[in-house]
């Protein structure tokens, strides 16, 4: 049983990696991949205003080196416990 649940864990955990290697793609990329995720599991639009923030880019721009920042944290914690789970797998 606690090895069949470290192997589901380990499981979830890859996928959470993968996913968060995404943040460091190009924009472009990242806006592709999730159109084409929507294709595949579509879901409600909540995209019913034509209005947007005028500045938003600019107003966002000094928080992006703390998001990358707090991104590069969350890969790097994700990846020592997948290593310690695969370390344990093999023991």
């Amino acid at each position: 049983m606690k090895r069949i649940l470290r192997r589901v864990l380990l499981a979830a955990l890859v996928l959470a990696e993968i996913w968060l290697l995404t943040g460091f793609l190009p924009q472009r990329w990242q806006e592709k991949m999730y159109t084409r995720m929507d294709d595949i599991w579509p879901s409600q639009s909540y995209d019913y205003s034509r209005v947007t923030h005028p500045n938003l880019e600019y107003e966002l721009q000094p928080l992006k080196p703390f998001g990358a920042a707090v991104l590069l944290v969350l890969v790097l914690v994700n990846g020592g416990i997948i290593f310690a789970l695969w370390s344990r797998r093999v023991a």
